[in-house]
């Protein structure tokens, strides 16, 4: 079981919908649009998670979206699966 089971519904979805929307947008080419996304769900993860694994994972995965949404698309792309993964309950 996920430690997301220990956050907020509304915690989660916010979380889930920034990085799918992120994910659509590095999947179509357009990084920016990918790390405006990305940029909301740390936001979210900074104000709304409490220290946890969860968070330090989340925090690494995000800072490496940043580092290869340009670059390395498909790279992106896997992190933010699996992170839309890890908020799911």
């Amino acid at each position: 079981m996920s430690d997301a089971i220990d956050l907020p519904a509304r915690v989660r979805e916010s979380l889930a919908a920034s990085f799918d929307d992120a994910r659509a947008a590095v999947r179509v080419g357009d990084a920016e649009a990918a790390l405006e996304h990305v940029e909301t769900a740390s936001r979210v993860l900074g104000h709304k998670v409490p220290p946890s694994p969860l968070k330090e994972k989340l925090k690494h995965g995000v800072a490496a979206v940043e580092r290869t949404a340009a670059d390395e698309p498909l790279v992106a792309s896997e992190y933010l699966r699996l992170m839309s993964q890890l908020v799911r309950p």
